[in-house]
């Protein structure tokens, strides 16, 4: 007789302990470690651990949410849900301590229409690449006030930006440097959110219904971004 060994779907740890069965009569186990309780065989495949965690990585890989629908056979509220529910779970992006040049600027998409803008604003540390503060929100003197203020506790040598008035507002003239040729990372940056999300290409069906959404999926591709820069 053969038995299988049944780990944790979450962690992959073996202790385990028997938690119940479901109103269909399928045993349930609860994690002793991670505390996350799962059964074997799943009857809908958007309960299955190893569907779901592709969800994310299939937005990153330019699938709009019906792409991930169809390809995964789970429905648009599934994926949704945990692209919602991953976003909650990840923190915010941090601004440098200090940092030698960190790069401004923003780019347009919208939300349920043409009309409805939404831009977002990104602060991008020049010497190790990352995204250490973002904003989303309409183009307006306010939200690159609330993207300079987040730098306001960081010692930062240069500030580099498009000629747009409202950073001439806020940032300090004397740590402001207006120019292109500084701002070819953040450039690439914005390239690449394009490229990446199906919701941002300049012309798609496919953008956001919700600030909700949109929101949150940038909140996690800024993230993923993050800790790229951190492998390379």
């Amino acid at each position: 007789m053969c038995y299988e060994k049944i780990t944790c779907p979450h962690c992959a740890s073996f202790n385990l302990k028997k938690n119940g069965k479901t109103n269909n009569k399928k045993q349930k186990y609860l994690c002793k470690d991670c505390r996350q309780q799962f059964i074997t065989e799943y009857n809908y495949q958007g309960c299955r651990p190893e569907i779901r965690s592709l969800i994310v990585k299939m937005t990153f890989n330019g699938s709009g949410i019906r792409d991930i629908s169809r390809v995964l056979g789970i429905s648009t509220n599934t994926v949704q849900k945990y692209l919602l529910k991953q976003a909650e779970k990840i923190p915010e992006a941090r601004p440098p301590t200090r940092a030698k040049s960190v790069e401004l600027d923003e780019f347009w998409s919208f939300v349920g229409s043409k009309s409805n803008h939404r831009r977002t604003w990104l602060g991008l540390t020049s010497s190790s690449r990352r995204i250490g503060a973002f904003v989303n929100g309409r183009r307006t003197d306010k939200n690159c006030q609330r993207l300079v203020a987040k730098y306001q506790n960081s010692q930062i040598e240069e500030f580099a930006s498009d000629d747009w008035q409202s950073y001439q507002k806020y940032v300090p003239a004397d740590v402001h440097y207006i120019g292109k040729d500084k701002t070819q990372r953040i450039e690439r940056t914005n390239l690449n959110f394009r490229v990446h999300l199906k919701r941002l290409n300049r012309k798609t069906i496919a953008f956001s219904k919700s600030d909700e959404m949109h929101d949150a999926v940038i909140k996690l591709y800024v993230h993923h971004h993050n800790l790229r820069q951190h492998k390379i």
